[in-house]
C-alpha cells in the first residue's frame, strides 16, 4: 500500500470513529449536565483540571513515544524498536509511579486550601480527585502501547477500542440519570474505570500484534534513557503550556467566580474539542508521514506541512462558520434553555475562533519533533502559551469579564505561529513565501467569502428555531462551496470532481 493510499485510508477509519464519539460525547454532555447540576458539573471539571496539570508528563510522553518508535520503524532492518518500547516502558512506569506519590499529597492541600467550593463539596472533590489520579496512573503506563499503535498507523483496532468506550460513557450517563445516591462519586468511580479498562485494551492489542516489540527486556544503556529524558523533558515543557491555557485557566477562573462559570468554560471547551476532532483525523494520519519523510524526503515532509495546515484550517471552517452563526440556538437545542450556563456561547464562540487560527500550524510540530531539536521551540512555545495564566489573573483582578481568557488565547496563538514558522525556517526548506501561497492565503480568502455574506444574512432572519436551522443547512453547502473553489487548487479540485465521476460511473 502506498503512503498517500494509506493516508486516505486512516482518514477514513479515524473520521468514522470521531463522528461516533463525538455524537456520543454531546449526548453525554446533556445527560451529564442534567444528572448531576451546573455547580456540580463545574466542580468535575476543576478537580480533574487539578488532575490534568499533575498528569502533563501523559501528554508530552505521547508525542515522545510516537516520535522515537516511528523513527525507529522508519529505519527497517536497521531499527530495534523492541529497545526503545523497553526502554520506554521503565520510564512510564517510574513517572506513573512519581506522580502518585507527588501528586495525592499536592493535590489534597490545593482542594482543601485553595479550590473554590462550599465545606460540603470539599469531600466530594477530594473522592473525585484519588479516583480521576488513579485512572491517570494507568493512562501513563499504557503510553508506550498507544505510542505504538500511531507509530504503525493501527488506527482501526485504536478507533474500535474508543467507540466501544464512547458508548459506554453513553450507558454510564443514562445510568446516572436513574442512581438515587450521590451521582458525582459515582461518575468518579465509572469514569476511572472505563480509562483504566481503555487503556488495558490497547495493552493487550500490542500484546497480541506485536509479541517481538513488547516482550519487555531491560535495557542497561543509559544513554538510551538520557536522550529520551532529554526529549521527554522538553516536550513537558510544551505539553505544560498546552494543559495550562484548559486546566490551568479553569482554575484561576475558579478563584474569581462561582462554579456554573466553570461549567460554561466547560461545556464550550467541549465543543472546541469535539471540532478539533474533525481535524484532529487528518493530523493523525499524516504525522508519521511527515516524521517518516523528514530524514530521507524532506520535500514531500513539507509539502505535506503546508496542505494539512490548510486542509484542516478548511475543514474546521466548514463546521464553525454555521456554529458561530446558529451559537445560540444550537445550544438552547441540545442543553436546553434553563440547563445553559452563563457566558457559554461567548466562551464557546472564542474557542472556535482560536481552534480555527491554531490549525493554521497543524503540521508544524511533527515537522520541528522529527527534527530532534526541539529545545528552542519548546522553550518559546511554553513561555508564549504559559504566560495566559499571570496575564488572565491580573485581567480579572482589575475586573474584566471571565471570558477575556479566550480572548487572549487567541492573540497567543497568533504569536505561537509566527514564532514556530521561524522554528520551521531554521531547521527546514520552509518558506514564508510558500507557506502564505499554499496555506495562508487560500484559508484567509475561503473564510471572508464564506463567512461575510451569511453573517449579512443571519442579521435579517429572525430566531425561529426552524429558520435558524435552515439557515444552518445552507451556511454549510456555502461554506462548502467557498472552500473548493477558493481554499484548494486546481488538482485538488480536479481530483475531487474526478473521484465523484468515478463512483458516480460505477453506479
Amino acid at each position: 500500500m502506498n503512503d498517500n493510499k494509506k493516508i486516505a485510508i486512516n482518514t477514513i477509519v479515524l473520521s468514522v470513529k470521531m463522528v461516533v464519539t463525538l455524537v456520543c460525547s454531546f449526548v453525554v454532555s446533556r445527560l451529564m449536565l442534567q444528572a448531576l447540576g451546573a455547580d456540580n458539573y463545574g466542580l468535575y471539571n476543576v478537580v480533574g483540571g487539578i488532575v490534568g496539570m499533575l498528569a502533563v508528563v501523559s501528554t508530552s510522553m505521547v508525542a515522545t513515544t510516537n516520535r522515537y518508535i516511528a523513527v525507529e520503524i522508519g529505519k527497517g532492518n536497521n531499527g530495534d524498536p523492541q529497545k526503545i518500547y523497553s526502554t520506554l516502558m521503565v520510564i512510564h512506569v517510574t513517572l506513573a509511579a512519581l506522580l502518585l506519590v507527588v501528586g495525592e499529597p499536592l493535590g489534597a492541600f490545593y482542594i482543601d486550601k485553595y479550590l473554590n467550593v462550599t465545606n460540603a463539596s470539599v469531600a466530594d472533590a477530594q473522592f473525585v480527585f484519588v479516583f480521576s489520579l488513579v485512572a491517570t496512573f494507568f493512562t501513563i503506563v499504557a503510553v508506550p502501547s498507544n505510542g505504538l499503535m500511531m507509530a504503525d498507523e493501527k488506527f482501526l483496532p485504536m478507533s474500535i477500542i474508543d467507540i466501544i468506550r464512547s458508548l459506554l460513557n453513553v450507558a454510564m450517563a443514562v445510568f446516572l440519570l436513574h442512581y438515587l445516591g450521590n451521582r458525582l462519586r459515582l461518575y468518579a468511580v465509572l469514569m476511572a474505570v472505563l480509562n483504566i479498562a481503555n487503556r488495558i485494551a490497547f495493552q493487550l492489542y500490542c500484546k497480541y500484534k506485536y509479541p517481538h516489540i513488547v516482550k519487555f527486556k531491560f535495557n542497561r544503556n543509559k544513554q538510551d534513557y538520557k536522550d529520551i529524558a532529554s526529549f521527554t523533558g522538553w516536550m513537558l515543557l510544551g505539553a505544560s503550556a498546552v494543559v495550562g491555557r484548559t486546566q490551568g485557566v479553569a482554575m484561576v477562573i475558579n478563584v474569581f467566580f462561582r462554579n456554573s462559570i466553570n461549567a460554561a468554560f466547560g461545556i464550550a471547551s467541549q465543543i472546541g474539542h469535539a471540532t478539533t476532532m474533525f481535524t484532529n483525523t487528518l493530523r493523525q494520519s499524516v504525522t508519521p508521514q511527515i516524521m517518516k519523510s523528514q530524514g530521507n524526503n524532506q520535500s514531500r515532509s513539507l509539502s505535506l506541512v503546508y496542505v494539512i495546515s490548510r486542509l484542516t484550517f478548511l475543514i474546521m471552517l466548514i463546521i464553525c462558520v454555521p456554529l458561530l452563526l446558529c451559537m445560540d440556538t444550537i445550544l438552547a437545542l441540545w442543553l436546553g434553555v434553563d440547563n445553559i450556563p452563563p457566558m457559554t456561547s461567548i466562551f464557546a464562540s472564542f474557542l472556535l475562533i482560536g481552534g480555527m487560527i491554531s490549525n493554521l500550524k497543524t503540521g508544524f510540530d511533527a515537522s520541528i519533533q522529527a527534527s530532534g531539536e526541539i529545545r528552542k521551540n519548546q522553550i518559546g512555545y511554553s513561555i508564549i502559551n504559559l504566560s495566559i495564566i499571570p496575564i488572565v489573573f491580573v485581567l480579572y483582578i482589575i475586573g474584566l469579564p471571565a471570558y477575556m481568557n479566550v480572548i487572549v488565547g487567541i492573540v497567543l496563538t497568533i504569536i505561537t505561529i509566527l514564532f514556530q514558522a521561524s522554528i520551521m525556517q531554521e531547521q527546514t526548506g520552509f518558506t514564508y513565501k510558500d507557506y502564505w501561497k499554499r496555506t495562508i492565503w487560500p484559508s484567509v480568502l475561503a473564510s471572508l467569502v464564506a463567512f461575510t455574506p451569511m453573517f449579512a444574512l443571519r442579521l435579517v432572519i429572525g430566531n425561529k428555531v426552524s429558520v435558524v436551522l435552515g439557515f444552518a443547512v445552507i451556511t454549510i453547502i456555502w461554506t462548502c462551496a467557498s472552500v473548493f473553489f477558493f481554499g484548494m487548487n486546481k488538482n485538488e479540485r480536479d481530483s475531487i470532481i474526478s473521484y465523484i465521476n468515478i463512483k458516480v460511473h460505477r453506479k
